[in-house]
């Protein structure tokens, strides 16, 4: 539905592209579901999750077609689908992701998706001299800590006892570049921008209320 809606649209030189004014409110009356999704810092089934993963495509295709990204934000948490540091994050009424048509000429976008694949194009007087590339390239940095635990009560077990439920995981520092080549050979590998993704806090089950409750109880 995200890739449709995208799908199409032509912007005219200077003009801003906004994903979130172009989609609309993802709701289930425009035909989305439920996906997983982060919600301060929890993944959680919400109306329209997974969106990202086209406007992450977009992301990466309007870099290599040299338009200017004015406003891209990262999940807080490593994504899956794409190299760390190379995503952007999108949530109606909150993260957006814009760029602007730098060329002098008009520009159209083509989007699509299936069998978990998404493809978007953009179509248009080349703004790049022949030859020129441009590519994302990131690499993990370093691993930050491990977040302090978080605990949830379990009446089932005996006091002083705890049990881990999750282990949780460790954060991440990424250095993304923006390689640039001509005919093959790297003239340009600058520093574009560095991500910091959080780790996933260890949850350890406990009992403070003084009683044991059997499993059969609960």
């Amino acid at each position: 539905l995200a890739s449709q809606a995208i799908n199409g649209t032509v912007l005219m030189p200077g003009e801003e592209f906004s994903f979130n004014e172009v989609v609309g409110e993802r709701t289930e009356e425009k035909g989305y579901q439920a996906a997983a999704a982060y919600n301060n810092g929890e993944v959680v089934q919400e109306i329209g999750g997974g969106v990202c993963q086209v406007s992450t495509t977009l992301y990466n295709a309007v870099l290599r077609a040299g338009l200017k990204t004015t406003v891209r934000r990262s999940h807080t948490y490593e994504p899956s689908y794409v190299t760390p540091g190379q995503d952007a994050t999108v949530s109606y009424g909150g993260p957006d992701y814009k760029f602007v048509n730098n060329s002098t000429t008009a520009i159209g976008i083509r989007a699509s998706y299936g069998d978990q694949v998404c493809t978007v194009s953009i179509y248009g007087i080349p703004i790049l001299e022949e030859g020129v590339k441009y590519a994302l390239r990131s690499k993990k940095i370093k691993d930050t800590d491990l977040p302090a635990p978080t605990y949830e009560e379990d009446p089932t077990l005996l006091p002083d006892v705890e049990k881990v439920k999750s282990q949780g995981s460790q954060g991440s520092y990424w250095e993304a570049r923006l390689e640039i080549s001509k005919d093959g050979e790297i003239i340009s590998n600058e520093v574009d921008h560095n991500t910091t993704y959080k780790g996933h806090a260890p949850v350890i089950l406990r009992n403070t209320s003084g009683v044991v409750i059997s499993p059969e109880e609960t």
